[in-house]
């Protein structure tokens, strides 16, 4: 309810000393203002009030107004700070996880490590992801498969570091081995890298573990018989 409306108003609306197009205005902000309603309400229980009782009664109603609408304004901009502070909460926290989604996630995939099995007298590969991001084309296990089923001529075997990059034809070229493994381990693994699967990426490093052989000591292979007794053999 406005703050200029006076409580004469009040006292023509009830002894019926308005027009009607006074009465429907009267009405309607009774409608839209409770307070100025329990004034009428209270002026219809009156029995008669003077002009000294109506101003009284114009300034506690206009203080009653004036506190309420006060009340509005605290508890509006009370919410609005409420609201602002949430809001700024929430994009504070997703701010945080984009960061960590961002420098932590990616460095986790990239370290993820690729398990194989690695039975005994069976070929295992590790691809070492520091060195490239080629995979060969129908998976992990199916080239451990492949290398497998090959006839190995790998000395006696061991564990091998190849890098290599991959061709226009999907297949490995530019085949290098690290360290100083044996000749046919290296020999073996680039012949089974190049006449293998096709791959798909730009290059690779992959640690490959040949199955260890057990090699017969030279002593073994010609082993001298002792001779008999007295050392005269027996004819």
């Amino acid at each position: 309810m406005e703050n200029n409306y006076q409580l004469s108003r009040i006292h023509n609306y009830i002894h019926g000393l308005m027009s009607r197009e006074e009465m429907f205005q009267l009405e309607k902000e009774a409608l839209e203002d409770p307070f100025l309603q329990d004034a009428i309400d209270g002026y219809r229980l009156q029995n008669g009030v003077d002009a000294r009782q109506l101003s009284l009664l114009q300034q506690r109603l206009s203080r009653r107004v004036e506190d309420t609408i006060a009340t509005r304004h605290a508890q509006y901009y009370t919410w609005q700070r409420l609201a602002i502070g949430a809001a700024a909460g929430v994009l504070f926290v997703v701010l945080l996880a984009l960061l960590y989604f961002k420098h932590f996630n990616g460095t986790a995939e990239r370290s993820t490590d690729v398990t194989l099995s690695e039975p005994e007298n069976m070929v295992a590969i590790e691809p070492l992801l520091d060195g490239g991001e080629a995979t060969p084309l129908g998976g992990w296990k199916a080239f451990e498969q492949y290398l497998n089923n090959q006839e190995l001529d790998t000395g006696r075997g061991g564990e091998i570091i190849v890098n290599f990059t991959i061709g226009k034809d999907g297949l490995p070229e530019q085949i290098r081995t690290e360290g100083t493994p044996e000749q046919a381990l290296a020999d073996e693994a680039v012949r089974l890298l190049r006449s293998g699967v096709k791959w798909q990426g730009a290059k690779a490093r992959l640690k490959i573990t040949f199955p260890i052989k057990e090699m017969k000591h030279p002593s073994q292979s010609n082993v001298i018989k002792p001779p008999h007794c007295f050392g005269i053999e027996k004819s």
